[in-house]
Order: structure tokens, then C-alpha cells, then sequence
């Protein structure tokens, strides 16, 4: 009965009348991108393992039978089911293969990297009080570091598509997607610092209808270089970048400063909760034009992988997972974006350091019990600094 709820599931999402069969065990490619076997539902555990959750079932999981869906055997529908063998890996590099075990290696020391000198440790994430205090909306001068990442897309004006953090006066930190295999004919072309509110010139804190804080005009650059992570191959792992830009950012204006990234200690830290900041989609569905902030929970690497097995994704020590709440998490452009968290600095001073980067997460955006994936940043450290220059 419930292989019959299943079938008719699978009609109603194709819209099919039960034609279009495939050979039995025909090649296909899996949700996950490996090479799997089209058959028949009954003969793929792992795809019928879904069905043991309770009903409704979840939207993430109705996404996965979607997709893998591959043709009908009479009314029974067929799915691309993974093959028993993993494939070998692309890269004999050992931290590439995501951990297993109890044993999480150490991110790597970079504490006396010589281009530790680009990084201004000085001005670096300042903390801020905010003056006005309402929800998740920001202050002008409260993440100064934030990045918009521009693309041509073919229109008269470049569009805002991804985020990113001002890391240094030539450097922003983003995600690889933002910078390459990009997709609908996306151009990667400039990044825009010091904004804080898309649809005026001028950004003021407004308090009663005073204006009580106006920032300096924003700063926009052409993109000089890019640098995707050499793992990253259009898939989830290794997807972190640095865009360098054409020319220095100005920091004399306090709506734009670096900030500071995971070193030493700062590395180490585990944080409960922490802070994702961007201008993605919001509940309503249309993308914000101010700066929104949102406080998720961090959870374990276990907990983490545990919530995406069922999505044919494997996540690595090098990914961290954070949200869960309903309604409260990364969206669709907060991709490259900061995660942050207020910490113990160099010399114990206090300041905003970022320990991720918006990777991926569930659509539609924060769904109940379901977090969003960053690419870890201290584990990406030694490459970080590696690929900077003056």
C-alpha cells in the first residue's frame, strides 16, 4: 500500500501517464551526482528508507523522490538508485574524503604565515552597540564588512546575486559558487563595500525621523581576480573564495573595515550560537534591501551529518551546520556571506571573527528542523593566506 502511495506521489509531481519506461537497470546519475542504477522502487532500499518518515512527508524529501525519479514500470515508478561501490576519489588528498570517525582534525596553524601582514588586525571587526535596537534589521556602522557581489546578467544594471566580507583592503572572502560554474549566463563583474541600504544613496540610522548616524557613500569595484578553491569542482565541498578588486578599500570611513578571521586561538573556540548577516530572500518571499542579521545555533558535526545523509550529501569536518528554526536562517543570496560571532582576538581584545561562509541549505529557506551548511573558515586558513598577495 504504501509502494502504491508512493507511485501515485510520483504521477502526481511528473504529470505522466505512466509511459516513458526505462531498461531495466539503466545508467543514470543520482541526486548526488554519482552513476546509480534506473529500477524499480522496490529494489532500492536506500530511496525506500525515505518513505519510514512520517507523513507528510518532508518537503526535502519529497525533492530528493522528484529527482530521482527516472521513468515507470507500469504504475510503479523507477529511481535512480545509488550504487552499492563509492567511487573513487578525485584527489589523494586525505582531508578531502569528509570524516567519519570521532577525531576532528585541528584547523591548521597559521599563527606565523608571513602574509599574516596583509590581514589589519588593528581595525579588524569592530564591535559595535547598536543605537537602534529592532528584530534582525542592522545598523549602518553595526557589520562593516559586508560585500555585494555584482553580475552581468545581461541587462542594462549589474544585479546583487551573492555576498561576501571584506577580509582585506584588495581581498573579499565568498563563496565558490558566487565565482564560478556560474549558471543562466551570470558574469561575475564587481563588488560593492560600505552599503548598508540598497534603495537609497545616502544610509542613516532613523530614530523618531531624525537622522541620529549617516555612513559615507559606498565604494564599488571591478573585479581584478577571482580565486575559487582549486577542490571546489562545482559540487558542496571546498566551496570558499577570495575576488581581489581593483584598487585598495578605503577604511577611513567607519561603514567600511575588514573583518578578522579565525587565527590561533580564535580558531579553536566553539560557538553555541553565532550570527549570519546578508541581503537574501526574506519570509515574504522578495529579496530585503536592508542589511538583515539573524542568530542561529550551531550544531555538532554528527548532528550535522546526520540531517543530510537522507540527501545523498556527505558533509566534511570542513563544513559547519547552523539554523533549524523556522524562519530563521541563510537564504538565497546570503550565498558567500559571513558567518560571525563576536570573540577574544588577538591580545584578548574583543572582536567580530568569521568562522564560516554561506554555502548551501534547504528550499525553500528555513525549514523547521533542517539547518544551512557553511564552508568552515579556519579549516581554509592556510589556503586563504597562501593565495593573497599585495
Amino acid at each position: 500500500m504504501m509502494l502504491f502511495y508512493l507511485g501515485i506521489i510520483f504521477l502526481a509531481i511528473s504529470g505522466s501517464n505512466g509511459q516513458g519506461f526505462f531498461p531495466s537497470e539503466e545508467p543514470c546519475q543520482t541526486v548526488s551526482g554519482t552513476t546509480g542504477d534506473c529500477v524499480n522502487i522496490n529494489h532500492c532500499d536506500q530511496l525506500r528508507q525515505l518513505l519510514n518518515q512520517r507523513r507528510p512527508l518532508p518537503s526535502s524529501t519529497f525533492s530528493i523522490l522528484q529527482k530521482s525519479q527516472c521513468g515507470f514500470e507500469g504504475f510503479m515508478p523507477k529511481v535512480c538508485c545509488p550504487r552499492n561501490t563509492q567511487p573513487a576519489p578525485t584527489t589523494t588528498n586525505v582531508t578531502d574524503v569528509p570524516n567519519v570517525s570521532n577525531e576532528i582534525p585541528s584547523p591548521p596553524d597559521v599563527t606565523n604565515h608571513p602574509n599574516l601582514r596583509l590581514l589589519d588586525n588593528v581595525r579588524c571587526g569592530p564591535i559595535i552597540e547598536p543605537k537602534i535596537v529592532g528584530g534582525n534589521k542592522t545598523t549602518v556602522f553595526e557589520f562593516p564588512w559586508m560585500a555585494l557581489i555584482a553580475y552581468d546578467v545581461g541587462k542594462r544594471y549589474p544585479e546583487f546575486r551573492c555576498g561576501g566580507s571584506v577580509i582585506s583592503k584588495r581581498y573579499i572572502l565568498t563563496a565558490a559558487h558566487c565565482v564560478t560554474h556560474l549558471k543562466h549566463r551570470l558574469r561575475l563583474v564587481g563588488v560593492r563595500i560600505g552599503e548598508h541600504d540598497l534603495s537609497t544613496e545616502r544610509d542613516c540610522d532613523v530614530e523618531e525621523g531624525v537622522e541620529i548616524a549617516c555612513a559615507d557613500k559606498y565604494q564599488d569595484f571591478l573585479v581584478e581576480r577571482s580565486h575559487p578553491h582549486p577542490g571546489y569542482v562545482g559540487q558542496r565541498a571546498h566551496d570558499i573564495a577570495l575576488i581581489r578588486i581593483n584598487g585598495d578599500a578605503n577604511f577611513q570611513p567607519a561603514s567600511v573595515r575588514p573583518i578578522c578571521l579565525p587565527i590561533g586561538e580564535a580558531a579553536r573556540v566553539q560557538r553555541p550560537k553565532v550570527i549570519v548577516t546578508g541581503w537574501g530572500v526574506t519570509e515574504s518571499g522578495t529579496r530585503s534591501e536592508n542589511l538583515l542579521k539573524v542568530k542561529v545555533p550551531v550544531l555538532s558535526h554528527s548532528m550535522c551529518a546526520n540531517f543530510y545523509k537522507n540527501e545523498w550529501i556527505d558533509i566534511s569536518y570542513r563544513q559547519l551546520c547552523a539554523g533549524g528554526s523556522h524562519g530563521m536562517n541563510s537564504c538565497l543570496g546570503d550565498s558567500g556571506g559571513p558567518m560571525q560571532f563576536p570573540g577574544s582576538y588577538i591580545n584578548g581584545r574583543p572582536r567580530y571573527i568569521q568562522y564560516g561562509v554561506v554555502s548551501f541549505g534547504p528550499k525553500p529557506c528555513g525549514i523547521e528542523g533542517f539547518p544551512s551548511v557553511y564552508t568552515s573558515v579556519p579549516y581554509y586558513m592556510d589556503w586563504i593566506l597562501d593565495t593573497m598577495t599585495d
